[in-house]
């Protein structure tokens, strides 16, 4: 669950499930509504979080307008965080402090494009006894294509700085969505770009050129990421489709890093 706040900043316990535990998401068919079938398959995470907030590493991050609440680790959080990961302190990033107030529009679409990309396949042992239709969906989402990486193949709202450091990027400093590092899959750097349905679709034209600025950078690549010389972005906007979410790919971009 460190882990998954690490990367994500600011999630919702659902959210968190999803990657920590997506077997769950097949469990408690049997309950009556979709918000008890929720409550009892988030249940343990739901438990896990009250724990940390106990121990002073995560707090209540607001609500988005739907109800759920979101959770995001505090500074002691993130440091243990880091330690779970393998990754600098000082290359974390800060609290997601304050995101429920304005929404979360944007963090819960980085969120969903993590979980669209990851595509997190559930352990078809922890389902044993489960009634076969709930087997049969389990083993369908096991069938499916496989996403890119594991968690700790992901990290989100990274600052990339012209001026100043990794862990003190300089005012101005481009961001990335996200940053992806799964060379098992075949992908060494990407950057992922993510935008709400309801963005006009010429508006990363618009944006920051994340990429041209990190490969105008000329400077190291942070001790987390592989060492590499080939950088590709894309960006997407995002599209539901059911209860997942669709990727949708605008453009894509790619440099030769010195």
């Amino acid at each position: 669950m460190l882990r998954v706040l690490g990367v994500l900043k600011v999630a919702t316990v659902e959210q968190i499930q999803q990657i920590a535990a997506p077997h769950l998401s097949h469990r408690h068919t049997e309950k009556p509504t979709p918000s008890k079938r929720k409550q009892a398959r988030t249940a343990s995470h739901t438990g896990a979080l009250s724990d940390l907030h106990k121990h002073g590493l995560a707090q209540n991050g607001g609500r988005l307008s739907g109800g759920d609440r979101l959770r995001n680790l505090t500074p002691t959080g993130l440091k243990a965080a880091a330690r779970e990961l393998g990754w600098p302190v000082g290359e974390m990033g800060d609290p997601a402090r304050g995101a429920g107030r304005t929404g979360a529009l944007h963090p819960m679409t980085v969120n969903e494009a993590v979980l669209a990309l990851m595509r997190p396949k559930p352990d078809l042992a922890q389902l044993a006894g489960e009634p076969v239709g709930v087997l049969a969906a389990a083993q369908t989402a096991v069938d499916a294509p496989a996403g890119l990486g594991t968690i700790a193949s992901y990290a989100t709202e990274v600052a990339l700085p012209a001026t100043g450091t990794w862990s003190n990027p300089g005012r101005g400093a481009a961001q990335a969505d996200i940053v992806i590092t799964a060379p098992e899959d075949g992908v060494l750097l990407l950057l992922v770009e993510a935008y709400p349905l309801n963005a006009s679709a010429t508006a990363p034209a618009t944006g920051p050129p994340v990429v041209t600025t990190f490969c105008q950078l000329r400077s190291r690549i942070p001790s987390w990421l592989h060492r590499t010389n080939h950088l590709s972005q894309v960006i997407f906007q995002m599209a539901p489709l059911g209860r997942h979410t669709r990727l949708v790919l605008i453009s894509s971009s790619k440099c030769e890093h010195p």
